[in-house]
């Protein structure tokens, strides 16, 4: 058997279920911290979204603290624009490149293992917030299982593999279609704080 043609396996499943989740997650932060910075006024009242179920337990306070903006952009951005690549990357890949599976495993296992060491930064962020942010952690949580999911689908195909290695240009377009989210998404957001109508807000990130 190929591995174009490896049957769904339980880590094909909870890759899929890791990677859609984590995209709605970042939606939903990336959504309520550009609409806590609308300008000149926030577009929402604080304290009433998803996860505001306490003053212990709320996203908006997470979201309007220096920390959530560590690196430039707002850490939710960062987030959805990499995750939606990463899903276009699995789940366009795989029905375009079949052939370029075991690729596309190894490549998405090795990008989610750097955004494993990058979730350790986020989490020394979260114990000296203020607040707790549930959909916080929980991305990141799901960020472990897509990690080790993805690992599991590149040992199961590679392990069926029995042809050669396709050549790699084929997958430069999709290379570049599987960045874009992350580029479209945050330079929406600078557009939207060059043009007044969102706050940047307070971040930790020194040039």
């Amino acid at each position: 058997m190929t591995a174009a043609a490896a049957p769904s396996s339980r880590a094909d499943r909870a890759l899929a279920v890791a990677l859609t989740v984590a995209v709605l997650d970042c939606v939903y932060l990336a959504w309520r911290y550009t609409a806590l910075h609308g300008a000149p006024s926030p577009w929402v009242e604080a304290h009433t979204g998803l996860c505001s179920w306490t003053v212990g337990i709320d996203c908006d306070r997470v979201l309007v603290t220096p920390e959530a903006r560590a690196f430039w952009v707002p850490n939710a951005t960062l987030g959805l624009g990499f995750f939606a690549g990463a899903a276009h990357w699995w789940f366009v890949g795989v029905r375009k490149y079949p052939e370029h599976r075991v690729h596309l495993a190894r490549t998405l296992a090795f990008w989610l293992g750097v955004a494993t060491l990058i979730t350790f930064r986020f989490w020394w962020l979260l114990v000296h917030l203020p607040a707790l942010c549930p959909f916080c952690p929980w991305n990141h949580v799901f960020t472990y299982v897509a990690f080790g999911a993805a690992l599991a689908v590149w040992r199961d195909l590679a392990a069926r593999e029995t042809h050669p290695h396709p050549p790699w240009q084929a997958l430069v377009p999709h290379v570049l279609t599987s960045i874009a989210p992350l580029v479209v998404v945050n330079a929406l957001w600078w557009t939207l704080v060059a043009s007044g109508r969102v706050d940047a807000g307070p971040t930790i990130a020194r040039w």
